[in-house]
């Protein structure tokens, strides 16, 4: 087959394992691997735990791949932490320790569907502010879902 470097070959193939995790919730597949690894959680918050497959490790690895190159597309918010989920392409630092639990559903007006730009000016910085500004909110019925950065225009 002539692959140049088998190691970030196996490393595609666990990945798109990995976003297989995260997105085709309806599959044996998933409901084997939520069963005895994440229960209680989701595939992108799961741990290592005790006595890991290879496999299970592997995916992990696969998993912080994704995680490096995707990011949430914005739905309705209620499920996305403004400091806990990579919804931006920097970490912003929290002004509070209360904001630490905040939604992204906090930040928008409910009455307009717009971005709160007085919230965003309070809290954020300018930098902050900006990007969040070019995020759009046309999905507000969704749910969020991850996107891969280079296809999340």
């Amino acid at each position: 087959m002539g692959f140049r470097d088998l190691h970030s070959f196996n490393l595609a193939m666990l990945s798109k394992q990995a976003w297989r995790l995260i997105h085709d919730t309806n599959s044996l597949f998933y409901k084997v691997y939520k069963a005895r690894y994440f229960p209680n959680s989701s595939f992108m918050m799961a741990n290592v735990g005790s006595n890991p497959s290879f496999v299970w490790r592997s995916l992990l690895v696969a998993r912080d791949i994704i995680f490096r190159g995707s990011r949430w597309r914005m739905g309705n918010g209620r499920t996305i932490g403004v400091y806990t989920h990579k919804w931006f392409s920097h970490k912003p630092i929290p002004l509070t320790k209360a904001a630490l639990d905040m939604r992204v559903c906090e930040l928008i007006d409910e009455d307009t569907k717009q971005w709160d730009r007085g919230k965003l000016e309070a809290m954020f910085s300018k930098r902050t502010r900006e990007e969040i500004l070019t995020i759009p909110l046309d999905h507000l019925q969704s749910q969020y879902t991850l996107v891969w950065t280079e296809n999340a225009a």
